[in-house]
């Protein structure tokens, strides 16, 4: 009977080492299929900050408090949906290395139980989506800002279920490098949020022969926000008829549909520090928002029109990483520690060149890739400076990323997680504010101290990574 328990990874004695042109070949073999895992993956997750995009733009004409309101209210979501998000990513790999080791009943294990704790985990983070406006105000922010952030907020607490069922979903898919569906139902969430969003924040009336007029008044940012959760269950709707569809997966053919706590408990061991790590990430950014806020309304809002530029080149490079994660994984579940080390180096050089491209971007065009945003010429003016701050960590955020989800691959996530917390919260978050407010930097010095802490990421992740997959077993797989 399968357990939880990994394989041992065959060491340089297990078979000699291959030859120049046979590593070669291997590390192209490697890097097709780390593309072809990561393409689908890229796209999906820039469709996320496409929505984020359209929501940003489509916002933008109704001012800066507005856009305020939204940066607030999302960085508020954001913040509870990492710790959910990365508790259900220990779901990847296990789905991963139970694929690798050709065992699809674990795979299908793995996925029931997920659904499990996705639906647990919507249970807090939608009662705290729904207290946004008391949460916005203690956090010492404009009232007519928090007023804006509660009302979005209230909007998409009721879109937490079925976006947590989704990603559920899409790990198990993920894991056995099935990434191209999940791809597709992104596409037709960012669809449904154009038309959403047209119709909910400016309103609409439609003369209907018959029937009379139909009028629905303008939403502002709260119609945004009910734009979000109407994509939400499209999407989830349009997984679950996907799986159900397709009989080779059967995904809860022969497998009990009840919770069972040992592997749940499994589940958090892996995903709950995969939570940790990525609030103390977003976290450290959300708390950068509140401490524009402080600045005045117009940084805020420059800080988020910049922030959805940098979290754009971010998606490929979580993307890359991620597929690096599932790589890895089924490489474990096969046994083979020179796959775990081709999949960590491709995945490192793909987003590495990736990032210093962008840094590059950024420097040579600020003011075109702003206009894309908005047309205010504080913000623009403001903004410029920042993204010439988010040039600089551009290669380091990649870098640390990719440290990340290989740990991931192989179920360490403990030590990343503190390595992470002292990154962003011992060095960045006391940095963002004395720059910001004990010296003339202002907005720059809140973005300098988000640089800082990414430097140091990257830095204790990569020695992470050379200490564990290099120099000795992963934890649990020795």
């Amino acid at each position: 009977m399968h357990t939880l328990a990994r394989p041992r990874l065959r060491g340089p004695t297990d078979a000699a080492r291959p030859g120049r042109r046979r590593r070669a070949l291997l590390y192209l073999h490697e890097l097709r299929a780390l593309t072809r895992v990561a393409g689908p993956i890229i796209v999906s997750q820039l469709g996320g900050i496409a929505m984020n995009t359209t929501d940003t733009i489509m916002v933008g004409p109704l001012g800066a408090e507005a856009l305020a309101g939204a940066g607030l209210g999302n960085a508020i979501f954001m913040a509870c949906l990492m710790v959910c998000t990365g508790t259900l990513m220990g779901m990847s790999p296990l789905v991963a290395q139970a694929f690798g080791a050709g065992d699809r009943g674990e795979c299908r294990r793995v996925l029931v139980q997920g659904l499990w704790l996705a639906a647990l985990l919507a249970v807090p983070m939608t009662v705290v989506s729904l207290f946004g406006l008391p949460i916005a105000r203690l956090l010492g922010q404009p009232e007519t800002v928090a007023r804006l952030a509660g009302g979005y907020l209230w909007a998409i607490a009721w879109g937490v279920a079925p976006m947590l069922l989704f990603m559920a979903f899409r790990q198990y898919l993920d894991g056995m490098s099935l990434t191209r569906p999940a791809m597709v139902m992104t596409f037709i969430g960012v669809a449904v949020n154009v038309g959403g969003n047209q119709l909910l924040i400016y309103g609409f009336s439609w003369d209907l022969p018959l029937l009379g007029t139909w009028t629905v008044a303008p939403g502002g940012l709260v119609g945004s926000g009910w734009a979000t959760t109407l994509v939400r269950w499209a999407m989830l709707a349009a997984m679950v008829i996907y799986v159900l569809r397709r009989r080779d997966l059967a995904p809860f053919a022969g497998v009990s549909l009840k919770p069972v706590a040992a592997r749940l408990r499994r589940m958090l061991a892996i995903g709950a520090p995969i939570g940790g790590q990525l609030t103390a990430e977003v976290g450290v950014f959300s708390f950068a928002v509140v401490l524009m806020g402080w600045l005045s309304p117009v940084a805020q809002a420059a800080h988020q029109v910049t922030l959805n530029v940098a979290s754009a080149t971010f998606m490929v490079a979580l993307g890359t990483s991620l597929a690096g994660t599932i790589r890895v994984g089924q490489h474990v579940g096969a046994g083979s520690r020179r796959g775990v080390q081709r999949s960590v180096l491709t995945a490192y050089a793909l987003v590495t060149v990736f990032m210093a491209v962008c840094a590059l971007a950024f420097v040579l065009a600020p003011r075109w890739i702003l206009g894309l945003y908005t047309h205010d010429p504080e913000i623009i003016r403001i903004g410029m400076t920042l993204l010439g701050m988010a040039a600089l960590f551009q290669v380091f955020d990649g870098a640390q990323v990719a440290g990340l989800c290989a740990l991931r691959g192989a179920s360490d996530t403990r030590v990343p997680m503190w390595m992470t917390i002292l990154a962003y919260w011992g060095i960045g978050a006391p940095a963002a504010y004395l720059l910001g407010f004990h010296t003339s930097l202002g907005p720059r010095g809140v973005w300098l101290g988000l640089v800082l802490s990414l430097v140091v990421a990257a830095v204790l992740l990569g020695w992470r990574v050379r200490r564990v997959l290099w120099a000795g077993a992963p934890p649990g797989l020795a």
